[in-house]
């Protein structure tokens, strides 16, 4: 079905002016099949309203070639991993193993690293490049969106790059229950465990978070991963908890998702989130000013795919309104993914500091001199006069100070973070946790 896809796109490339194309078909995937339909997945749901009024008739023509096949237009954040796993599985020998289908953007080149990846890229890049030295199992553990399966395919396609014969096999945890349930009804699971011993070099297993009270599949998995492991076969996992935090998974099945490195991939920090920014818009044919790109990281945080899909939605209704990718349109294409932000509170931003710093209230607002206690109460009024619109005298009232000692503060603190690598990194992260309570 994706070569369908493929096929559409370039129909509707030679019939829709190509800066039309650029904006609005581009940035539109594969999102697999459900029943009758072909899922095609949108950066957001803005995209995706404005494919279904200006563009659906002209897709509707170009599927007449194509009996019964329905088209559904996806937004990103919504589409469900079940409809992803209803893909129609390969039919193959039990000899053989399905040929990976690989998203062509999901590479080494194409992922940006940042501090909250780096150790996960860094691992896979070792994996895929140097095996023999690299660790043989690596399971990748991110919530939704923040590249995980970006990383596990680059690992497939590197591996496949530079040795086209590698036995390769790329499936989720779903298609794998799938098949242990066809083996067990075609009474083939001796068949269907050596496909993996036999027959596979690399496997990359998705979202293995979804196995959990699958007993079955857990030890057929378990039972099929011995060998491979054994004999220093590459096992990628991945899913969105720890091994040890899925529940309802047998002991064996997780001492073996455990075997090698963990790598954790956390939400990307603020420098990288204004390198996806301008990325995503370069690949529109768009260079954003770095005081848009720095609006955008600032007040969007978390899932790479909501990140992404705020610069297609500024360049498409930058496209669509015939007006300039400016700050102003920035705002309102914010405002129309999250909302209205909410006023941090002086309250909120000390009750932060004293959990971040493990302080009571009543040390923090102390007379000590300490610099376990005035460090963070410096930090605190510089949060405040950053994320609030507070006088300093509102603020020095707040921490038990007068103006001066405010402002001291906030000189002092700008110092430090033009001097310490440590306190540009502790400060990065509350400036993070504001703006989370900001878009709550």
């Amino acid at each position: 079905m994706r070569e369908v896809w493929e096929k559409i796109r370039e129909e509707l490339k030679s019939k829709i002016p190509e800066s039309s194309f650029r904006v609005w078909i581009t940035p539109l995937t594969y999102g697999g099949v459900d029943g009758e339909s072909l899922l095609v997945e949108c950066p957001n749901q803005f995209v995706a309203n404005w494919i279904q009024e200006h563009y659906l008739p002209l897709v509707q023509h170009v599927l007449a070639d194509y009996d019964n096949l329905k088209i559904r237009l996806v937004p990103a954040e919504k589409v469900s991993h079940a409809a992803r796993n209803q893909l129609h599985l390969p039919q193959f020998a039990p000899n053989q193993l399905p040929r990976p289908n690989f998203c062509s953007r999901f590479t080494f080149q194409e992922f940006i690293v940042g501090e909250g990846n780096r150790y996960a890229y860094s691992t896979c890049r070792s994996t895929a490049e140097s095996p023999a030295e690299g660790s043989r199992v690596v399971y990748l553990q991110a919530d939704s969106g923040l590249g995980k399966s970006h990383l596990s395919q680059a690992v497939g396609q590197a591996i496949m790059e530079a040795q086209p014969d590698t036995r390769l096999c790329y499936l989720s945890a779903n298609e794998f229950t799938n098949q242990v349930v066809k083996a067990i009804r075609n009474g083939s699971l001796n068949e269907f465990k050596d496909r993996y011993h036999r027959n596979c070099d690399v496997l990359l297993l998705e979202e293995v978070h979804c196995l959990s009270g699958r007993q079955r599949t857990q030890t057929e998995l378990a039972q099929a991963l011995d060998p491979m492991l054994d004999t220093g076969k590459t096992v990628i996992f991945t899913g969105n908890r720890l091994p040890r935090q899925i529940s309802d998974v047998n002991a064996e099945l997780k001492s073996r998702l455990s075997s090698g490195i963990i790598a954790t991939i956390n939400p990307p920090d603020y420098n990288t989130r204004i390198k996806i920014v301008q990325r995503k818009a370069r690949s529109q044919g768009v260079e954003l000013d770095t005081e848009i790109a720095e609006f955008l990281a600032e007040n969007l945080t978390g899932d790479i795919r909501r990140i992404e899909g705020a610069v297609v939605g500024l360049i498409a209704k930058s496209s669509l309104m015939k007006r300039k990718a400016d700050l102003q349109l920035a705002r309102e294409v914010i405002h129309d993914l999250v909302g209205e932000p909410q006023e941090i509170s002086l309250a909120q931003i000390k009750q932060m500091i004293c959990t971040h710093f493990q302080l009571s209230e009543k040390e923090l607002l102390s007379k000590s001199r300490k610099k376990i206690i005035t460090t963070p109460r410096q930090i605190g009024m510089y949060l405040a006069r950053k994320h609030t619109e507070y006088s300093l005298e509102a603020i020095g009232r707040e921490f038990d100070r007068d103006h001066a000692t405010v402002l001291y503060a906030v000189r002092k603190i700008k110092k430090e973070l033009n001097s310490s690598a440590k306190r540009r990194s502790e400060l990065e992260f509350l400036n993070d946790q504001l703006e989370k309570m900001r878009w709550k």
